[in-house]
């Protein structure tokens, strides 16, 4: 691992066209996450932008910013933003851009890999980094939005807008009204006439008025039926008996008993399965196993990001591994491990997990 002062660069993210590279690195004196711009000469502008990594040092011809606390790389989600989230990031990054070019600092390098996100928040990193041929890269940043936006790009509303904008066809108070204003409706739908029915003229007040005439043809009625003729019942026999009908007198019979067995049947039945019925379960959780390579002291355990729904507390230590970690939502959580003595590891870990998660130290 790279070092440029109290510094440690972890890797590199991208290499700019001039031979500008930038790098992903922690301050070894705080944790902190720091991103690193060399080589570059002079001193970095000073701009308080709330949407724009904040340069905090400049050494050996470096410039090195600061990566807000719970940040990510925007590029780890691409494709995976739904439209109002992603909306709101392509303004955050078109404020910063504009307030850029207000103040003359130039942003000559608008690429996906120097912008960091942490939920509805987006910050771009590079402010001040020139470039020879144009000071201000709006055709990086509608690549950057295309890219972020991967499939779902060309069923966006405002893409027409965007694009308008970043080619300087429109203006930045027209771009943000588009951005937020609500998907249109659909258009009503027209009455077609029948085929072979004859067109009929609405009177000149109802074409002046805009309303539609509608005639409705009435079925004529039914022929009235015939009315059914009377029977006539003809009785030549007698219909009595010829003999007296005696109706013994009804017993008093206690009908209910037999119902008091099935009661008690029932009842029983029901005390039985109230036993058995499962009690009601409580919240799901997903307990992971974490282990360390090589096995060592204690580690803690932080959640810097989790995914949408969990309560899990970010940025505070959770637990200490190798040992069993109680996560409360699936999905895709940013760790970081911190050991004594050595350098904190941050990682991207799958929950659930069944069969655990090893934790390579450096």
């Amino acid at each position: 691992m790279e070092s440029l002062g109290h510094y440690l660069l972890r890797g590199r993210l991208r290499l700019l066209e001039d031979g500008v590279e930038v790098y992903e690195g922690q301050d070894a004196r705080t944790g902190l996450e720091v991103v690193v711009f060399r080589p570059l000469e002079g001193t970095p502008p000073q701009l308080a932008l709330p949407c724009a990594l904040p340069w905090i040092d400049c050494l050996e011809g470096a410039w090195v910013a600061e990566v807000p606390v719970g940040a990510v790389r925007a590029t780890w989600l691409a494709g995976q933003v739904e439209p109002g989230r992603l909306a709101q990031w392509v303004r955050q990054l078109s404020e910063a851009l504009e307030k850029a070019r207000e103040a003359g600092v130039p942003v000559g390098y608008v690429v996906p890999e120097l912008i960091w996100t942490r939920g509805r928040r987006v910050w771009l990193g590079g402010l001040g980094v020139g470039r020879p041929e144009q000071r201000w890269d709006y055709e990086g940043f509608l690549q950057t939005v295309r890219a972020l936006a991967g499939e779902l790009y060309p069923a966006l509303p405002w893409r027409e807008a965007l694009e308008a904008y970043a080619t300087g066809q429109l203006e930045a108070a027209t771009f943000y009204a588009q951005l937020e204003a609500p998907p249109a409706e659909p258009s009503p739908l027209s009455v077609v006439p029948l085929e072979g029915a004859p067109p009929s003229e609405p009177p000149p007040e109802a074409r002046a008025k805009g309303h539609l005439r509608v005639q409705v043809n009435e079925p004529p009625p039914p022929p009235p039926a015939q009315a059914t003729p009377p029977r006539r019942i003809r009785i030549e026999e007698r219909t009595e008996p010829p003999f007296e009908v005696v109706v013994p007198p009804e017993r008093r019979r206690l009908r209910w008993l037999w119902l008091l067995p099935l009661v008690l049947l029932l009842g029983g039945m029901g005390l039985w399965w109230r036993g058995r019925a499962p009690t009601p379960a409580g919240p799901a959780l997903y307990p992971v196993e974490f282990r360390l390579e090589p096995p060592g002291p204690k580690a803690s355990v932080a959640v810097l990001e989790a995914p949408e729904g969990s309560q899990m507390p970010v940025g505070v230590e959770l637990a200490e591994v190798p040992g069993v970690v109680v996560f409360d939502r699936p999905g895709v959580y940013r760790i970081r491990i911190r050991v004594p003595g050595r350098v904190p590891v941050e990682s991207l870990i799958e929950v659930p997990s069944p069969g655990g998660i090893s934790i390579q130290l450096r």
